[in-house]
C-alpha cells in the first residue's frame, strides 16, 4: 500500500483504497472493520497489581518503620517483630484494595467520553463512533472537531488545524487539497490531517488513509512508556500535612523513649512499644482514602449525568462561588423550534409553514420561501436516515441548525435538492467574532449567489436594501423601518432571532476572503426560534442562591432575549445588571473587575469577552465555573477554575474541560458542586478519625511513663487496636453522604485548610477527653487489682470500643451521634461489626490471647468499659456542638 499519501494524486489514492467521493457502503465498512480492527490507539501498559502493592511501602514513613522492625529483630523480639510486620501487611493490603478499586474506576471513567465522526456511507452523511472509522471512509470535518484518524484532503473550505498535540507548533496550519513533494516533513504536509489534532476553523472533506496504531499519533503512542499518574494538588497538601504530623508523632515517641530511660524501664521493651505506637499513629492510609473519596464522588457525579475528567476538579468543585453559563441547553431545554418567519409583508407562524409550499415551486420569489431557503442552505445539520419515515428521522447538528433544517423541510424544502440546484462554491462557518454564517453558491452560468444568516443587528448593519418578494428597495423606507421595529418585539418575548439576507454576484467575481463579499446585501426578514425554559431551571437558580453561588448568564444573544430568560428564572435583570460585549471593549481590566460584581447578564459577547470576564471575576478571589460548548469557548474554559463543557459541545471544548455535562442540564453542575462539598467534609472526617484516637494512646503513654508505671499496652495490643480502628471503619467513612443542608451553606474559601481551627480545637478536646479517660481507667484498675495483664486487657478493650463508637460521631460535624439515622451508613455499620469481631477474637480466641497477652472479660467488666466509653462520647459530642455550632 502507498506510504507517501501526501505525494500521491487523490484519484490514485481512491483507486488504491477502493473508495470514491460518495464513501463506502455500510457492508464495505463493516467488512473492513472486521478485517483491520477498530480505530483505537495502542493502550497504555496496564498498571501491575504487584507493583501497586509494593508501592504501598514506597514512602519515607514506611522506610522508617521497616528499619525499626529490623532493629527489633536484632534485639531478638521475634514475636513482636513478626506481629508488627503482619499488621503492616494488613494495612498495606487495605491500602492496595482502596487504590486498586480507585484505579479501576478511573480507567472506566476515562473511557466514557467518545469522539464522534461524521462520514459518508451509501452517499449519505452519518454520525458514527470514531472507533468504527475504517480506511477508505469519507470523513467530514468542521470547526471544533477533533480529527479522529489520518486522512488526505479531498476538499478544503478555509480549513485551519491546530497540530500542537502532534508537532508542538501552536499556530494553526492552513490545509488545502493538492499533491506535495515526497520529502515533505510532517508539519509541511498541508494536504493531510492527523489524528488527535483540532479543527480551529473552516471545514473539509477527507479520505481516511490510516487508523489506530498506523496513524502518526499511534506510532508515537506505541513508543511511549506508561506515564505516572500525578498526585492531585489536594493529595500533595495532605502528604505535606501527614509528614508534619509524622514528625510530631515521632517527637512524642522520642519523649516516651527518654521517659523510659529516666524511669529505668527496659530500653528494648519501651523501644518496641514506641515502634508500635509509630505504626499506629502515622496516618499512612490517608492518601489512599482520599483517592477513594475523590473517585467515589466522580462516580456519583457521573450517575447524575456529569463526567469529571480531572480528579483534582472533584474537590475544587466544592469551592465554586460563581457559575457563568449560556442559556441555551443548560437553562433551556435545547430543543429549538422555529415559531415565526417575519418579512416585510407578513409574519408566518410555525403552524402555517406546511401550507406555504402548496401550489408553488422553488423559484417563487415569496420572501418567506427565500428566508427558509437561506436557513436551509446555510446550515450544518443533516438527516442521517432521510429514507425513513418522518417520525423516525435522526437529525444531527446543533439545536439551532436542526430547528432551521426541519422548518425548511416542513415547508417543502429539501436541502440535498437545493445543494444540487445551487452547487456550493465557498462558505463561512458561524464564528462568534463576526456573528454570521454564509454560503456562496452557483446560481447559473453567469451568476453566483451569497446567502447569509446571523445576528439581526450584524445583518442589518451590512444591508443596503430590503427584499420584498423579489423586489428591492433601499433601507430607510416605511417597509424596512416597520420590519426592523418589530424585531425588538420578538427579542422581548425571549425568542432567539436570526436575520436572513443575500446578494448576487457575477460568476467571475474575485475575492481573497468570502467575508469581503458580505456588504451591501439585501435583507429578506427574520426567523424567530423558541427554546423552552427547563422545568427545573427556576429551582436550580434558587439552590444556587441558597448555596451562596452567583449565576451569571453569558450569551451571544440580544440583551432583551437574555433579560426575558433571566427574569423567568429569578435573576436580577435591571439595566444596571446587564452589560454588552461592546461596552467591555471600552473599559480596562481594573474597571471591569469592579463592574462585574453587580452584573448578572453579559449579552452579545464574543469569546475574547468571555475570557476577559472570567479573569475579572477571578481577580476578586472568586472560584469560577464556566460553562461553554464551542471551540471559541476553550480559552475561557481553560482559564476558569472549573471548565464545564456541555455534552453537545465541540470536541475541543471537552478537551480542555474539567467537567462534561452529558445531557447539558444546569442542574448537573449543582449536583457536582454538592459532591465537591461532601468530598471536602469526608476528607476531614477520615483525617480526624485516623488521627484523633491515636492521640489518646500517646497521651496514655506519656503520663504512664512519666509516673513510672508499667507499659499500659503491649506492642502487639497497640497494633491490634490499629487494625480494629483503621482497618475498616476509615474505608467506610469514605462512602459517607451527608448532603442534607450542604447546599444551604456558603462556599468555603479555596484557601481553607483541612486542618482548620475548629478541627484543631475538636482534636485537642478528643486528645484530652479520651487520653484522660484511658489513663484514669488504667491507673484505677492497676491500683485496684494489681494485675497488669488484666488491666492491659481492659484498657485494650476500652481503646477499641472508643474508636468504634467514635466512628459514628465523626460521621457529621453538624449533627449529634444521637440521631434517628445513626446506622444509615451500612458500610460503616459493617466496618464496625468487623472491628467488633476482631476485638472479640483478640479477647476470647486462645491463639490470639497468647499473642496479644489478653484475658477474657466478664459481663460486668464489659458494662463498666461501655459506661466509660459512653461518658467519653458525651463529652466529645458536647465539645463538637460547642466548636462547630458557629463554624464548620
Amino acid at each position: 500500500m502507498i506510504n507517501i499519501w501526501h505525494a500521491t494524486n487523490i484519484k490514485e489514492i481512491f483507486s488504491v483504497l477502493d473508495s470514491n467521493s460518495n464513501g463506502l457502503s455500510n457492508q464495505e465498512a463493516l467488512d473492513r472493520l472486521n478485517k483491520y480492527g477498530k480505530n483505537i490507539l495502542p493502550e497504555e501498559k496496564k498498571y501491575s497489581k504487584i507493583k501497586l502493592f509494593l508501592g504501598q511501602f514506597n514512602s519515607p514513613l514506611m522506610y522508617i518503620l521497616l528499619v525499626t522492625v529490623g532493629i527489633s529483630f536484632l534485639l531478638k523480639h521475634y514475636s513482636d517483630s513478626i506481629f508488627i510486620l503482619f499488621i503492616l501487611f494488613i494495612n498495606t493490603t487495605v491500602g492496595f484494595y482502596q487504590e486498586n478499586k480507585a484505579n479501576k474506576s478511573l480507567a472506566a471513567l476515562k473511557k466514557m467520553v467518545k469522539v464522534k465522526a461524521r462520514v459518508l456511507r451509501n452517499g449519505l452523511e452519518k454520525e458514527i463512533d470514531s472507533q468504527e472509522l475504517v480506511i477508505g471512509d469519507i470523513l467530514m470535518l468542521k470547526s471544533g472537531d477533533k480529527v479522529p484518524a489520518d486522512a488526505i484532503i479531498v476538499d478544503s473550505r478555509g480549513l485551519k488545524i491546530n497540530e500542537s498535540s502532534l508537532t508542538g507548533e501552536s499556530h494553526p496550519v492552513d490545509k488545502k487539497e493538492g499533491v506535495l513533494e515526497e520529502n515533505a516533513t510532517l508539519p509541511e504536509r498541508t494536504n493531510m490531517v492527523f489524528m488527535g489534532t483540532i479543527v480551529e476553523q473552516g471545514r473539509g472533506k477527507m479520505l481516511v488513509v490510516a487508523i489506530g496504531s498506523q496513524t502518526q499519533m499511534g506510532k508515537i503512542v506505541s513508543l511511549l512508556k506508561e506515564t505516572k499518574e500525578r498526585k492531585t494538588p489536594l493529595q500533595k497538601k495532605i502528604l505535606v500535612l501527614s509528614r508534619w504530623l509524622s514528625v510530631f508523632v515521632l517527637s512524642l515517641i522520642t519523649i516516651i523513649l527518654i521517659e523510659g530511660h529516666f524511669t529505668e524501664k527496659s530500653f528494648v521493651d519501651v523501644f518496641v512499644a514506641s515502634l508500635a505506637l509509630a505504626v499506629s499513629a502515622i496516618p499512612e492510609g490517608l492518601l489512599p482514602a482520599i483517592t477513594v473519596i475523590l473517585v467515589l464522588a466522580m462516580r456519583r457525579i457521573f450517575k447524575e449525568g456529569g463526567l469529571v475528567r480531572k480528579l483534582a476538579a472533584t474537590e475544587t468543585l466544592g469551592g465554586v462561588t460563581i457559575i457563568c453559563t449560556d442559556k441555551t441547553g443548560t437553562l433551556t431545554e435545547g430543543k429549538m423550534n422555529v415559531v415565526s418567519v417575519l418579512t416585510s409583508n407578513k409574519e408566518l407562524m410555525n403552524e402555517d409553514m406546511g401550507e406555504l409550499m402548496k401550489d408553488r415551486d422553488l423559484n417563487d420569489m415569496d420572501s418567506h420561501i427565500s428566508a427558509l431557503k437561506i436557513a436551509t442552505m446555510v446550515n450544518d445539520a443533516f438527516i442521517e436516515n432521510p429514507e425513513s419515515a418522518l417520525e423516525e428521522w435522526i437529525v444531527r447538528g446543533a439545536p439551532t441548525d436542526r430547528a432551521l433544517l426541519l422548518a425548511g423541510m416542513h415547508a417543502g424544502l429539501d436541502k440535498r435538492e437545493l445543494e444540487k440546484q445551487y452547487p456550493l462554491i465557498d462558505r463561512i462557518n458561524f464564528e462568534s467574532e463576526y456573528k454570521f454564517a454564509a454560503t456562496f453558491n452557483k446560481k447559473d452560468e453567469k451568476t453566483n449567489i451569497l446567502y447569509i444568516i446571523g445576528a439581526p443587528e450584524e445583518i442589518i448593519a451590512k444591508c443596503s436594501h430590503l427584499d420584498i418578494d423579489g423586489n428591492k428597495e433601499e433601507l430607510g423606507t416605511d417597509h424596512s423601518n416597520k420590519l426592523i421595529n418589530r424585531l425588538e418585539g420578538l427579542t422581548q418575548k425571549g425568542l432567539r432571532v436570526l436575520g436572513c439576507a443575500y446578494k448576487e454576484y457575477s460568476s467571475d467575481i474575485k475575492y481573497d476572503n468570502l467575508t469581503d463579499l458580505v456588504k451591501e446585501i439585501s435583507l429578506i426578514g427574520f426567523i424567530a426560534l423558541k427554546d423552552p425554559l427547563r422545568k427545573d431551571a427556576k429551582d436550580s437558580i434558587k439552590i444556587t442562591k441558597k448555596a451562596g453561588i452567583r449565576t451569571i448568564i453569558m450569551t451571544g444573544d440580544h440583551k432583551l432575549t437574555a433579560r426575558t430568560i433571566a427574569e423567568e428564572i429569578g435573576l436580577k435583570a435591571k439595566n444596571e445588571n446587564i452589560m454588552e460585549g461592546k461596552e467591555i471593549d471600552t473599559i480596562d481590566d481594573m474597571d471591569l473587575g469592579e463592574r462585574v460584581k453587580n452584573i448578572s447578564i453579559f449579552a452579545r459577547v464574543s469569546p475574547h469577552h468571555k475570557l476577559k470576564i472570567v479573569n475579572a471575576l477571578q481577580s476578586g478571589e472568586d472560584v469560577v465555573a464556566m460553562i461553554g460548548d464551542g471551540v471559541n469557548d476553550a480559552p475561557a474554559l481553560k482559564a476558569a477554575d472549573i471548565g464545564v463543557a456541555v455534552g453537545a459541545g465541540t470536541d475541543v471544548a471537552k478537551e480542555v474541560a474539567d467537567l462534561v455535562l452529558l445531557d447539558n442540564n444546569f442542574k448537573i453542575i449543582l449536583k457536582a458542586i454538592e459532591q465537591g462539598r461532601v468530598v471536602f467534609q469526608n476528607i476531614r472526617k477520615v483525617f480526624v478519625y485516623l488521627m484523633a484516637d491515636d492521640f489518646s494512646e500517646l497521651f496514655l503513654f506519656l503520663f504512664a511513663m512519666a509516673m513510672g508505671l508499667p507499659l499500659p499496652l503491649l506492642p502487639a495490643q497497640i497494633l491490634w487496636i490499629n487494625l480494629v480502628e483503621d482497618g475498616f471503619p476509615d474505608i467506610a467513612l469514605t462512602t459517607e453522604q451527608e448532603t442534607e443542608g450542604v447546599m444551604e451553606e456558603k462556599p468555603r474559601s479555596i484557601k481553607e485548610k483541612i486542618f482548620s481551627q475548629p478541627i484543631k480545637k475538636w482534636m485537642t478536646a478528643i486528645f484530652f477527653i479520651s487520653g484522660i479517660a484511658a489513663f484514669a481507667t488504667y491507673l484505677s484498675l492497676f491500683k485496684f487489682t494489681g494485675d497488669i495483664d488484666k488491666t492491659r486487657s481492659m484498657v485494650f478493650v476500652l481503646m477499641c470500643i472508643d474508636s468504634l463508637i467514635f466512628a459514628f460521631s465523626v460521621r457529621s460535624f453538624k449533627e449529634s451521634i444521637f440521631r434517628k439515622n445513626i446506622f444509615s451508613n451500612r458500610f460503616l455499620v459493617g466496618g464496625v461489626a468487623i472491628g467488633l469481631a476482631l476485638l472479640f477474637l483478640a479477647v476470647y480466641a486462645p491463639p490470639l490471647q497468647k499473642i496479644l497477652s489478653t484475658q477474657p472479660l466478664r459481663l460486668i467488666e464489659w458494662a463498666l468499659l461501655m459506661g466509660i466509653s459512653i461518658v467519653e462520647i458525651l463529652f466529645i459530642e458536647f465539645a463538637k456542638k460547642k466548636i462547630f455550632s458557629k463554624e464548620c
